[in-house]
Protein backbone atom coordinates (compact mmCIF):
# COMPACT_ATOMS: atom_id res chain seq x y z
CA UNK A 1 0.00 0.00 0.00
CA UNK A 2 1.36 3.83 -0.88
CA UNK A 3 1.17 6.10 1.93
CA UNK A 4 0.48 9.92 0.74
CA UNK A 5 0.11 12.67 3.06
CA UNK A 6 -1.99 15.61 2.12
CA UNK A 7 -3.57 18.62 3.79
CA UNK A 8 -7.48 18.68 4.00
CA UNK A 9 -9.27 21.23 5.21
CA UNK A 10 -6.05 22.36 7.10
CA UNK A 11 -5.32 19.08 9.15
CA UNK A 12 -2.87 16.96 7.65
CA UNK A 13 -4.19 13.44 6.42
CA UNK A 14 -2.38 10.08 5.64
CA UNK A 15 -4.07 8.54 1.94
CA UNK A 16 -3.45 4.93 1.79
CA UNK A 17 -4.40 3.70 -1.56
CA UNK A 18 -3.51 0.60 -3.19
CA UNK A 19 -0.27 0.59 -5.37
CA UNK A 20 -0.82 1.27 -9.33
CA UNK A 21 0.64 -2.16 -9.99
CA UNK A 22 -2.70 -3.90 -8.26
CA UNK A 23 -4.83 -4.76 -11.18
CA UNK A 24 -8.31 -4.98 -8.15
CA UNK A 25 -10.54 -3.33 -10.05
CA UNK A 26 -13.93 -1.77 -8.37
CA UNK A 27 -16.84 0.40 -9.94
CA UNK A 28 -19.67 2.03 -8.08
CA UNK A 29 -23.52 2.02 -8.95
CA UNK A 30 -26.02 3.86 -7.86
CA UNK A 31 -29.37 1.47 -8.25
CA UNK A 32 -32.96 1.67 -6.55
CA UNK A 33 -32.03 4.39 -4.08
CA UNK A 34 -28.80 2.50 -2.92
CA UNK A 35 -24.67 2.57 -3.73
CA UNK A 36 -23.19 -0.20 -4.86
CA UNK A 37 -19.43 -1.50 -4.63
CA UNK A 38 -19.05 -4.15 -7.56
CA UNK A 39 -16.25 -5.63 -8.48
CA UNK A 40 -14.96 -9.98 -8.40
CA UNK A 41 -14.22 -12.20 -5.92
CA UNK A 42 -10.63 -10.27 -5.66
CA UNK A 43 -11.68 -7.29 -5.33
CA UNK A 44 -14.08 -8.50 -2.77
CA UNK A 45 -10.74 -10.12 -0.59
CA UNK A 46 -8.86 -6.80 -1.08
CA UNK A 47 -11.88 -4.58 0.03
CA UNK A 48 -12.27 -6.97 3.08
CA UNK A 49 -8.78 -6.27 3.92
CA UNK A 50 -8.29 -3.08 3.31
CA UNK A 51 -11.56 -2.46 6.19
CA UNK A 52 -10.10 -4.91 8.54
CA UNK A 53 -6.87 -2.87 8.56
CA UNK A 54 -8.13 0.03 9.13
CA UNK A 55 -10.12 -1.36 11.83
CA UNK A 56 -7.19 -1.78 13.80
CA UNK A 57 -5.34 1.16 12.41
CA UNK A 58 -3.41 3.66 15.07
CA UNK A 59 -3.24 7.06 13.76
CA UNK A 60 -6.16 9.47 13.49
CA UNK A 61 -6.73 11.15 10.06
CA UNK A 62 -5.98 8.10 8.32
CA UNK A 63 -8.54 7.85 4.59
CA UNK A 64 -8.05 4.71 2.25
CA UNK A 65 -8.74 5.93 -1.02
CA UNK A 66 -9.57 3.97 -3.76
CA UNK A 67 -9.15 6.25 -7.05
CA UNK A 68 -9.85 6.35 -10.92
CA UNK A 69 -6.12 3.91 -11.18
CA UNK A 70 -8.31 1.58 -9.77
CA UNK A 71 -11.50 1.89 -11.05
CA UNK A 72 -14.09 1.15 -13.85
CA UNK A 73 -17.48 2.57 -14.72
CA UNK A 74 -19.95 0.36 -13.62
CA UNK A 75 -20.88 -2.95 -15.90
CA UNK A 76 -24.73 -1.99 -16.11
CA UNK A 77 -24.34 1.48 -18.28
CA UNK A 78 -20.75 2.22 -18.35
CA UNK A 79 -21.19 5.24 -16.02
CA UNK A 80 -18.21 6.69 -14.78
CA UNK A 81 -17.56 5.70 -10.89
CA UNK A 82 -16.63 8.33 -8.19
CA UNK A 83 -13.70 7.58 -6.25
CA UNK A 84 -14.52 5.97 -2.67
CA UNK A 85 -13.38 6.62 0.21
CA UNK A 86 -13.18 4.81 3.27
CA UNK A 87 -12.38 5.75 7.50
CA UNK A 88 -12.74 4.89 10.88
CA UNK A 89 -15.18 7.96 11.70
CA UNK A 90 -14.40 7.78 15.55
CA UNK A 91 -11.14 8.69 14.96
CA UNK A 92 -11.47 10.76 11.31
CA UNK A 93 -13.23 14.03 10.84
CA UNK A 94 -14.04 14.10 7.42
CA UNK A 95 -16.29 17.09 6.37
CA UNK A 96 -17.66 18.68 2.69
CA UNK A 97 -14.09 21.28 2.78
CA UNK A 98 -12.25 18.12 3.87
CA UNK A 99 -14.01 15.63 0.74
CA UNK A 100 -14.13 19.04 -1.29
CA UNK A 101 -10.12 19.51 -1.10
CA UNK A 102 -9.70 15.59 -1.53
CA UNK A 103 -11.59 15.71 -4.76
CA UNK A 104 -9.09 18.38 -5.91
CA UNK A 105 -6.26 16.82 -5.18
CA UNK A 106 -6.96 12.84 -6.51
CA UNK A 107 -5.95 14.08 -10.25
CA UNK A 108 -2.88 15.58 -9.26
CA UNK A 109 -1.46 13.15 -6.53
CA UNK A 110 2.26 12.35 -6.67
CA UNK A 111 4.69 10.59 -5.85
CA UNK A 112 3.84 8.77 -2.59
CA UNK A 113 5.74 8.99 0.57
CA UNK A 114 5.84 5.61 1.53
CA UNK A 115 4.87 2.39 1.81
CA UNK A 116 2.47 0.86 4.37
CA UNK A 117 2.58 -3.06 5.12
CA UNK A 118 -1.18 -3.12 5.81
CA UNK A 119 -1.84 -5.91 8.95
CA UNK A 120 -5.20 -7.34 8.45
CA UNK A 121 -4.32 -9.92 11.59
CA UNK A 122 -7.35 -12.01 12.73
CA UNK A 123 -9.15 -11.79 9.18
CA UNK A 124 -8.46 -15.51 8.10
CA UNK A 125 -9.12 -17.07 11.78
CA UNK A 126 -12.54 -14.83 11.12
CA UNK A 127 -13.28 -16.70 8.36
CA UNK A 128 -12.07 -19.81 9.20
CA UNK A 129 -15.70 -19.79 11.23
CA UNK A 130 -17.47 -16.78 10.29
CA UNK A 131 -20.63 -17.83 11.91
CA UNK A 132 -18.57 -18.62 15.85
CA UNK A 133 -17.17 -14.87 14.87
CA UNK A 134 -20.49 -13.15 14.19
CA UNK A 135 -22.24 -14.49 17.54
CA UNK A 136 -19.08 -13.35 19.20
CA UNK A 137 -19.55 -10.36 17.40
CA UNK A 138 -23.14 -9.85 17.22
CA UNK A 139 -24.47 -6.20 15.39
CA UNK A 140 -26.32 -3.85 18.02
CA UNK A 141 -29.82 -3.40 17.84
CA UNK A 142 -31.42 -1.32 14.86
CA UNK A 143 -32.99 1.56 15.90
CA UNK A 144 -35.97 1.65 13.12
CA UNK A 145 -37.58 4.41 14.19
CA UNK A 146 -34.75 6.65 13.69
CA UNK A 147 -33.26 5.01 11.02
CA UNK A 148 -36.95 6.26 9.35
CA UNK A 149 -36.69 9.68 10.45
CA UNK A 150 -33.23 10.06 9.38
CA UNK A 151 -33.35 7.93 6.75
CA UNK A 152 -29.85 8.49 4.45
CA UNK A 153 -30.56 9.04 1.22
CA UNK A 154 -27.74 8.29 -1.70
CA UNK A 155 -27.09 11.78 -1.95
CA UNK A 156 -26.21 12.25 1.93
CA UNK A 157 -23.20 9.39 0.97
CA UNK A 158 -22.49 11.28 -2.14
CA UNK A 159 -19.78 13.94 -0.68
CA UNK A 160 -18.50 16.30 -3.48
CA UNK A 161 -18.17 13.65 -5.68
CA UNK A 162 -16.76 11.19 -3.57
CA UNK A 163 -18.22 7.91 -2.04
CA UNK A 164 -17.99 8.41 1.86
CA UNK A 165 -18.63 5.51 4.05
CA UNK A 166 -17.51 5.86 7.21
CA UNK A 167 -17.96 3.15 9.98
CA UNK A 168 -16.42 2.45 13.54
CA UNK A 169 -14.26 -0.02 14.31
CA UNK A 170 -16.78 -2.74 15.21
CA UNK A 171 -19.00 -1.89 12.06
CA UNK A 172 -15.69 -1.88 9.66
CA UNK A 173 -14.50 -5.69 10.85
CA UNK A 174 -18.23 -7.14 11.05
CA UNK A 175 -18.56 -5.71 7.15
CA UNK A 176 -15.54 -6.90 6.34
CA UNK A 177 -16.01 -10.31 7.74
CA UNK A 178 -19.27 -10.18 5.24
CA UNK A 179 -17.63 -9.12 2.47
CA UNK A 180 -14.55 -11.49 2.70
CA UNK A 181 -16.91 -14.16 3.07
CA UNK A 182 -18.85 -13.73 -0.32
CA UNK A 183 -18.08 -16.41 -3.08
CA UNK A 184 -19.10 -16.61 -7.01
CA UNK A 185 -18.45 -19.15 -9.55
CA UNK A 186 -19.51 -20.49 -12.58
CA UNK A 187 -22.90 -21.52 -11.06
CA UNK A 188 -23.24 -18.90 -8.64
CA UNK A 189 -22.03 -16.08 -10.73
CA UNK A 190 -23.36 -13.05 -8.60
CA UNK A 191 -23.13 -12.27 -4.89
CA UNK A 192 -23.82 -9.47 -2.83
CA UNK A 193 -23.98 -8.47 0.87
CA UNK A 194 -26.72 -5.50 2.22
CA UNK A 195 -24.50 -3.21 4.78
CA UNK A 196 -25.47 -0.32 6.28
CA UNK A 197 -24.69 2.32 3.99
CA UNK A 198 -24.62 0.35 0.81
CA UNK A 199 -24.82 -2.47 -0.77
CA UNK A 200 -21.60 -4.90 -1.86
CA UNK A 201 -21.65 -6.70 -5.02
CA UNK A 202 -19.28 -8.87 -6.87
CA UNK A 203 -19.75 -10.83 -10.44
CA UNK A 204 -17.99 -14.50 -11.66
CA UNK A 205 -17.76 -12.12 -15.14
CA UNK A 206 -17.29 -8.78 -14.06
CA UNK A 207 -14.30 -7.64 -16.37
CA UNK A 208 -16.61 -9.26 -19.10
CA UNK A 209 -19.39 -6.82 -17.95
CA UNK A 210 -17.59 -4.00 -17.92
CA UNK A 211 -16.50 -4.41 -21.17
CA UNK A 212 -19.68 -5.09 -23.08
CA UNK A 213 -21.59 -2.19 -21.02
CA UNK A 214 -18.68 0.16 -22.36
CA UNK A 215 -18.93 -1.14 -25.78
CA UNK A 216 -23.10 -0.55 -25.41
CA UNK A 217 -22.57 2.88 -24.72
CA UNK A 218 -20.23 3.67 -26.86
CA UNK A 219 -23.06 2.22 -29.59
CA UNK A 220 -25.77 4.27 -28.47
CA UNK A 221 -24.08 7.53 -27.63
CA UNK A 222 -22.64 7.37 -31.41
CA UNK A 223 -26.28 6.86 -32.64
CA UNK A 224 -27.18 9.64 -36.08
CA UNK A 225 -28.91 11.12 -33.38
CA UNK A 226 -27.88 11.50 -30.16
CA UNK A 227 -29.57 10.54 -27.26
CA UNK A 228 -31.01 13.43 -24.38
CA UNK A 229 -29.48 13.63 -21.42
CA UNK A 230 -29.32 10.95 -18.69
CA UNK A 231 -31.62 11.27 -16.36
CA UNK A 232 -30.51 11.70 -12.90
CA UNK A 233 -29.21 9.31 -11.05
CA UNK A 234 -32.01 8.15 -8.50
CA UNK A 235 -34.18 7.30 -10.92
CA UNK A 236 -32.16 5.46 -13.72
CA UNK A 237 -35.50 3.05 -14.30
CA UNK A 238 -37.11 5.78 -16.36
CA UNK A 239 -34.20 6.76 -18.59
CA UNK A 240 -34.39 5.06 -21.80
CA UNK A 241 -30.95 5.73 -23.18
CA UNK A 242 -29.63 3.91 -20.09
CA UNK A 243 -32.07 0.96 -20.48
CA UNK A 244 -30.89 1.08 -23.88
CA UNK A 245 -27.43 0.45 -22.44
CA UNK A 246 -28.27 -1.94 -20.38
CA UNK A 247 -29.91 -4.10 -23.15
CA UNK A 248 -27.42 -3.72 -25.27
CA UNK A 249 -24.71 -4.50 -22.78
CA UNK A 250 -26.29 -7.78 -22.48
CA UNK A 251 -26.47 -8.80 -25.80
CA UNK A 252 -23.05 -7.58 -26.24
CA UNK A 253 -22.03 -10.27 -23.44
CA UNK A 254 -24.16 -12.83 -23.91
CA UNK A 255 -22.52 -12.84 -27.61
CA UNK A 256 -19.17 -12.66 -26.67
CA UNK A 257 -20.07 -15.72 -24.31
CA UNK A 258 -21.05 -17.97 -27.00
CA UNK A 259 -18.02 -17.12 -28.98
CA UNK A 260 -19.43 -14.64 -31.61
CA UNK A 261 -17.17 -11.16 -32.29
CA UNK A 262 -19.72 -8.23 -32.05
CA UNK A 263 -18.20 -5.94 -35.01
CA UNK A 264 -21.63 -3.47 -35.89
CA UNK A 265 -24.25 -2.39 -33.90
CA UNK A 266 -27.62 -4.14 -35.22
CA UNK A 267 -29.21 -2.59 -38.14
CA UNK A 268 -31.96 -1.06 -35.38
CA UNK A 269 -30.04 1.55 -34.43
CA UNK A 270 -28.00 2.75 -37.73
CA UNK A 271 -30.73 4.91 -39.28
CA UNK A 272 -33.47 5.64 -36.37
CA UNK A 273 -33.51 8.07 -33.46
CA UNK A 274 -32.74 6.55 -30.32
CA UNK A 275 -37.05 8.16 -29.55
CA UNK A 276 -38.00 6.60 -32.57
CA UNK A 277 -36.98 3.41 -31.47
CA UNK A 278 -38.37 3.37 -28.05
CA UNK A 279 -41.82 4.72 -29.54
CA UNK A 280 -41.42 2.11 -32.15
CA UNK A 281 -41.09 -1.21 -29.09
CA UNK A 282 -38.90 -3.19 -31.14
CA UNK A 283 -35.83 -2.40 -28.51
CA UNK A 284 -34.15 -5.27 -26.89
CA UNK A 285 -36.19 -4.85 -23.62
CA UNK A 286 -39.26 -5.36 -25.82
CA UNK A 287 -38.00 -8.69 -27.95
CA UNK A 288 -36.82 -10.19 -24.35
CA UNK A 289 -39.67 -9.67 -22.33
CA UNK A 290 -42.76 -9.29 -24.67
CA UNK A 291 -44.48 -12.74 -24.92
CA UNK A 292 -45.02 -13.45 -28.66
CA UNK A 293 -48.29 -13.18 -30.49
CA UNK A 294 -50.88 -15.26 -31.25
CA UNK A 295 -52.18 -13.83 -34.25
Amino acid sequence: MHRITAYLDGRPYRLITPRPSNTTRFAVNCFHDSWHVVSDRAGAVLFARLMWGLAHERYPNTLVVIDRRHLDPNPFDAEPSPPIVLFAGERTPFGGRAARDLRRLLPTLGRPDGTVYWRTHGLDAALADRDAWMRRHPEPMWDWERERRHKRRPEDTLREGLLVLPANADALRREAVCIAGMEVSATTPMAYEYLRRYEFQIFHDYRRRVSAARTARREIEELPVPPSRFAPWRYPDTDAPRLHIWDRGTEVRLARMRGRRVHTRPDLYHTRSINDIQRSGATARERHYDPPSNT
